[in-house]
């Protein structure tokens, strides 16, 4: 062997160009997934996402992608945990299953994203669509849903949250903005004409979204009362997206993604996206759309405790559907309005007990509160007991009872109707809680799903109606996920019949 010799090793030369043979078949496997969604994309009618399009026999232009490869490489895309048009572009070069589907094919970015957020009325149908091919393979059951909700981060940041003060001088400072470049206009004729439209443009758009912003505000300034009223923000970028709190403490422009799955297969039924910082008024809306529509409505809606509520329980009864919800404890929907009042633990209205007769209650310190009659609170119709004055002015803990409330203590107690009465017995029944334990499993799955597996966590859209098309996006290729883990069993199952 020689020595003291370098060593002779292959030259990596970049430069040099060559031939290749590409097999696009050979790329995938039979049973990849990008197959799979080809596949299910030829049994859906997309005709409705090629209504708007100008590209057509016998006219000059160039010709469009079509709707089939475009949709495709959108659910495929959400499948992987891609949600960036421009990620899907740059992937579009390498990746192997969107190399398949493109047939080696670059689309650029612009086209997958304007595609993604014109079609919302073709996307509901395409769901519709959907669930009618699982339920004629019988891999759906629409008799009962679960429905549950989650706060999934707006495009906005939270710098760009702004109270009423802030965003008042953003409006002025765009309109002195446009005032100025009106001024110029009519000074300086012979100035870049494209440059200062842009300048106008921006002005524009900048006091348009001040004004939208201040708008909303107004509409969530209502719903506030005292203090609480001056602390209401408004995102500038996206005044629809609503400040939430966070699993993980904080906070954050967010919004409400409600899914409503089946029971069968745990397929999602529908989607909707809103600005609602809870899930309280988010069941009996669509329930009554759909009944509107003449759509068939379910035997039953199972949810969580955040649903449960005597208008959730009345609606709900009223359409004929059983609700499955547990029911809050008093004690935990007495704290937060006692700890605002200040009132202490140990004096929660629940404290109060009836005494024998039922137009009695015993306080914690051994007075009587007498039954005065009922009234209307909140729609609910309300019995009234009331302390005597003197009890109250003489009890040692009036201060921890009474909190910053005036007067002797008052305890309104419901007046349950047989809608509610019919719900409490059926949630004490072992058939509820047995529907209800089957909750977690099924209804949580999609948003485990989404956000801790594809890792969904933040929208990629602006505005709540491309937000809401972006969740159908994700619902579609939840269930195509679903549909792919099932095929083999629904296959098996129809050759056997």
């Amino acid at each position: 062997m020689a020595t003291g010799a370098a060593v002779r090793s292959i030259v990596i030369d970049r430069s040099q160009t060559s031939w290749a043979v590409l097999d696009l078949e050979s790329l995938i496997e039979s049973d990849h997934p990008a197959r799979a969604i080809w596949e299910l994309s030829g049994r859906l009618d997309l005709s409705r996402f090629e209504e708007g399009v100008l590209s057509r026999e016998g006219v000059a232009g160039r010709p469009c992608w079509p709707a089939r490869l475009l949709f495709s490489i959108w659910i495929y895309g959400y499948t992987q945990g891609v949600a960036s048009a421009r990620a899907l572009a740059r992937m579009m070069r390498h990746e192997p299953g969107l190399r398949w589907l493109a047939a080696d094919n670059e689309i650029n970015h612009h086209t997958l994203a304007d595609f993604r957020v014109s079609h919302q009325e073709a996307l509901e149908q395409v769901l519709e669509q959907f669930l009618a091919l699982l339920n004629l393979a019988g891999l759906v059951d629409l008799t009962s849903l679960l429905q549950d909700g989650t706060k999934v981060r707006a495009r906005a940041g939270k710098a760009s949250l702004h109270r009423r003060t802030t965003l008042e001088k953003r409006a002025r400072d765009a309109r002195k903005v446009i005032r100025k470049l009106d001024r110029e206009a009519r000074e300086e004729e012979a100035q870049d004409a494209r440059r200062e439209a842009a300048r106008r443009r921006a002005a524009r758009e900048a006091l348009a979204r001040a004004e939208a912003a201040l708008a909303k505000l107004a509409l969530r300034e209502a719903e506030k009362t005292g203090a609480r009223r001056e602390q209401v923000r408004v995102s500038l970028s996206e005044a629809d997206a609503r400040k939430m709190a966070q699993p993980d403490g904080g906070w954050a422009p967010s919004y409400n993604v409600q899914v409503v799955t089946e029971a069968k297969s745990g397929m999602i039924v529908e989607t909707r996206v809103s600005g609602a910082g809870n899930d309280l008024h988010e069941l009996l809306g669509p329930l009554r759309e759909r009944e509107g529509e003449g759509g068939p409505l379910p035997e039953r809606v199972i949810a969580d405790a955040g649903y449960a509520t005597r208008e959730n329980v009345e609606g709900c009864a009223a359409l004929g559907v059983e609700l499955i919800a547990p029911w809050k404890d008093d004690a935990a929907r007495e704290k937060g309005a006692c700890a605002r009042n200040g009132i202490d633990e140990r004096y929660v209205p629940s404290a109060f007990r009836r005494k024998p007769g039922g137009w009695q209650l015993g306080c914690p310190q051994g007075k009587v509160l007498s039954y005065q009659g009922t009234r209307l609170h909140h729609g609910v119709r309300q019995r009234v007991y009331e302390a005597s004055a003197a009890d109250c002015a003489a009890c040692v803990a009036r201060a921890q009872c009474r909190g910053q409330r005036e007067g002797p203590r008052r305890i309104e107690r419901p007046v349950e109707t047989q809608a509610m009465q019919a719900y409490q017995a059926r949630m004490k029944g072992s058939e509820a809680k047995a529907m209800y334990r089957m909750r977690a499993r099924i209804a949580e799955y999609p948003h485990l799903w989404a956000k801790a597996v594809k890792g969904w966590r933040r929208f990629s859209v602006r505005g709540l109606v491309k937000a809401g098309m972006e969740a159908l996006w994700v619902a579609l290729a939840f269930n195509t996920a679903q549909w792919m883990r099932l095929r083999p069993k629904a296959e098996g199952a129809a050759v056997t019949a």
